[in-house]
């Protein structure tokens, strides 16, 4: 069982406390909560696999930035990947405000507003469009072709949620195959306008053996044209494990490269950070209900929503389905729905017990909201070095603003 520990260890925002906890539950112990926590040591140990697998098949490494956009998490990043990818142009500024002059920013999204065009086009080395209606219509405010993409979808479904699939019945995202080939057998001179192909296939692979599937198929469909472009951009969805074999991703990447001459982009999201990002939260009360005994959490499927759009269970650490105390965890809002799920535990949870959900490192933080005016966890890291860090507490304020109010208004 975690207790908690003595919060004022941690120094204020920013600052390395003189605390160097051994592990997650001494974390647990000594933060405030909720907490969302960042292993540093953790993402380190992906970049550095990431940097292997750029080595072995010599293409370019950007971090996506839609799973975790902390600034200390992209920081650390800086020194080991090209570039970062974008989904909108507040990602962008980010990306740049990070990476200053050096490094690569590119972007895709669906929804490309006129307006933010001229900006991205200055933010960003390649801008990849999603359709060829946007092609047309916005690629020319960015004067220059070479900065031009064109976000193409294979049509190979690789993923069985369809919630997950980008290659879906009637996808939103890119232009399928099938009608670009007839677009550019009608008129090659639509090559005229951009430089470069970027697609997105595939979710939480094991391997890259997909991968390779879908460049031969692109190849197939497209290949007479390759030749004309100057990048493309794979994706991501893909393991940065050493065990996942990179043997299928190498061989994508020299095919590209040799026989057509492109410059290739891959770019991770999730597998840089998944495992490095942990919540931790407290028991604040406990009762039984329908013969089973509920413990409330000082956190809420609002600090993970995707628990509740995707009603997954998130793991627990400690859980074991052949323990003797069982409690089903619940979040703190008022949504009947806000629960993690059941859980078995060694020993019996009390209030003010410590409870830590791991690997939600991606799609957590980024997405979690205000909802019953419950607050955001707060953010820390572990260092590399092993200290813990304090890096963003938020207060009322940050609800305030975030309701359209303004700071000099609060009671």
């Amino acid at each position: 069982m975690i207790q908690p520990g003595v919060i004022g260890a941690v120094a204020g925002p920013g600052r390395e406390s003189t605390l160097k906890p051994r592990t997650r539950a001494d974390v647990a112990a000594a933060v405030e909560t909720p907490a969302f926590v960042v292993d540093e040591r953790v993402v380190l140990e992906a970049l550095k696999s990431a940097d292997r697998l750029r080595g072995l098949c010599g293409c370019r490494v950007l971090y996506a930035l839609k799973p975790l956009a902390c600034p200390f998490v992209l920081d650390l990043m800086r020194p080991w990947v090209d570039g970062f990818a974008a989904s909108s142009v507040f990602e962008a500024r980010l990306a740049r405000s990070v990476l200053g002059d050096a490094g690569s920013v590119q972007v895709t999204t669906p929804g490309f507003r006129p307006a933010e065009v001229a900006e991205l086009g200055r933010l960003c080395n390649h801008v990849a469009f999603n359709s060829l209606s946007q092609l047309r219509r916005l690629a020319p405010a960015l004067g220059d072709p070479g900065k031009v993409g064109l976000r193409v979808n294979p049509g190979l479904s690789l993923v069985d949620d369809e919630r997950y699939n980008p290659c879906r019945p009637h996808s939103k995202l890119g232009v399928p195959v099938a009608t670009l080939r007839r677009q550019l057998t009608r008129d090659p001179s639509l090559l005229d306008g951009f430089r470069g192909l970027h697609f997105h296939s595939n979710c939480d692979a094991d391997d890259f053996e997909p991968l390779l599937r879908t460049v031969r198929l692109l190849e197939g469909r497209l290949g007479r044209w390759l030749h004309r472009l100057e990048w493309i951009n794979l994706g991501g969805g893909y393991p940065l494990s050493p065990a996942a074999g990179p043997g299928p991703l190498v061989e994508a990447v020299d095919l590209l490269r040799s026989k057509y001459g492109l410059e290739v982009f891959i770019e991770p999201g999730a597998a840089f950070v998944r495992e490095a990002g942990y919540l931790v939260a407290e028991v604040i009360d406990m009762f039984r209900s329908g013969g089973k005994t509920v413990a409330v959490l000082d956190t809420t499927v609002n600090h993970a929503p995707e628990v509740y759009e995707y009603q997954f269970e998130p793991d627990v650490l400690g859980h074991d389905d052949d323990a003797d105390y069982e409690y089903l965890l619940a979040g703190s809002s008022c949504l009947a729905g806000d629960v993690m799920g059941e859980y078995g535990f060694h020993e019996p949870l009390r209030v003010g017990s410590r409870v830590v959900l791991p690997d939600l490192g991606a799609y957590a933080l980024v997405k979690a909201h205000m909802f019953n005016g419950i607050n955001l966890p707060t953010v820390y890291s572990v260092t590399e070095a092993g200290r813990l860090v304090l890096r963003r507490r938020f207060t009322y304020d940050d609800f305030l603003s975030r309701a359209g109010g303004h700071v000099d208004e609060a009671v």
